[in-house]
């Protein structure tokens, strides 16, 4: 996708800045690494489970996963990066397919856990639709969802993302994003409470507990597939 003078800034961002901007230091980096706590607390699973993560990215989840797991597959558009630390292990492995098409999984996963991904997908939907069918009974859909365009998520990214982007060298972080999430917060909401409608949710707004789409930057969001 075009941005400026022809150049893919989605593709420049996530190259060449995105681990700087949100895998290093300073607040950013606190905070987002705090989001990836945030997903694995009040999780209960048995040793050996299997986990399916969703738009994996470069595998930066994996670490703050309970390390008794029996099977954990990244899912992502993207190859695996090279020299990744889970190399040698044998139970992590990589597929590179669409998560809103069919990839040949059924009821395996105790549990699917998914980052910022909804806001990215052409099909939402769709994604949804394939979670709960690879989700075993009594499985766990664990959700980061940014709330996004609202009003506190604003103030988060122009106060503390964009600025530390720009200081990197990355002037289009505003542009990026607009062509990035293309799905805001309340339709994804919606869209969510339709799709898993009789599964137990359970959501965790963040920071201060209020559930606004306004007031919260994101929620953590626990969905169990009725048994």
């Amino acid at each position: 996708m075009d941005g400026t003078n022809g150049r893919d800034v989605v593709r420049d961002f996530y190259e060449h800045y995105y681990e700087r901007v949100f895998n290093s230091g300073g607040l950013v980096g606190w905070s987002y690494k705090s989001t990836h706590r945030q997903m694995e607390q009040r999780i209960h699973l048995p040793a050996g489970a299997s986990i399916l993560e969703v738009g994996a990215g470069t595998g930066e989840h994996l670490p703050y996963v309970a390390p008794d797991f029996g099977r954990y597959v990244m899912v992502d558009l993207s190859g695996p990066p090279a020299n990744p630390a889970w190399a040698g292990d044998e139970r992590v492995s990589w597929v590179t397919g669409d998560i809103s098409s069919e990839l040949g999984f059924g009821e395996e996963f105790d549990r699917v856990i998914s980052m910022c991904v909804f806001h990215h997908l052409a099909e939402p939907e769709a994604a949804m639709s394939n979670i709960k069918r690879w989700l075993k009974p009594g499985g766990v859909f664990t959700l980061f969802l940014p709330s996004d365009p609202g009003i506190l998520n604003r103030m988060n990214r122009r106060l503390f993302v964009e600025p530390k982007a720009r200081k990197l060298g990355f002037e289009d972080y505003r542009l990026m994003a607009a062509q990035e999430h293309r799905n805001h917060y309340w339709s994804l909401n919606s869209l969510l409470l339709e799709e898993f409608a009789g599964y137990r949710i359970q959501r965790r707004y963040k920071p201060f507990g209020i559930p606004s789409g306004n007031l919260s930057s994101h929620s953590i969001w626990h969905i169990t597939k009725p048994e």
